[in-house]
């Protein structure tokens, strides 16, 4: 899978090289947010590896479930009283 990745329709999982960088950018309210290739490869067995982002399908339109790579990436910060939300960067080793 030297080309990227390959979706499992069967699955509904996409196959990726383990060695693979994929980095994925997010831009919510106009800051980027980057969530690191050790964040977003999953590897099941020896040599098999998923991406760990996946999309949602739902009527419209349609949305990806970001979970857990985006939380071991960045804290989320709640601010129920001022209905927001923040993000701040994981001292993760």
């Amino acid at each position: 899978m030297k080309e990227g990745c390959k979706y499992s329709t069967e699955e509904k999982i996409f196959y990726v090289d383990c060695n693979a960088k994929a980095d994925i950018v997010l831009t919510i309210g106009g800051l980027d947010y980057t969530i690191e290739s050790a964040n977003t490869i999953i590897k099941v067995e020896d040599g098999i590896c998923i991406l760990a982002v996946f999309p949602y399908m739902s009527w419209y339109p349609p949305y990806w479930i970001l979970g857990d790579p985006f939380i071991r990436q960045f804290c989320n910060i709640h601010d129920m009283e001022n209905k927001r939300i923040g993000f701040a960067k994981s001292l993760q080793q």
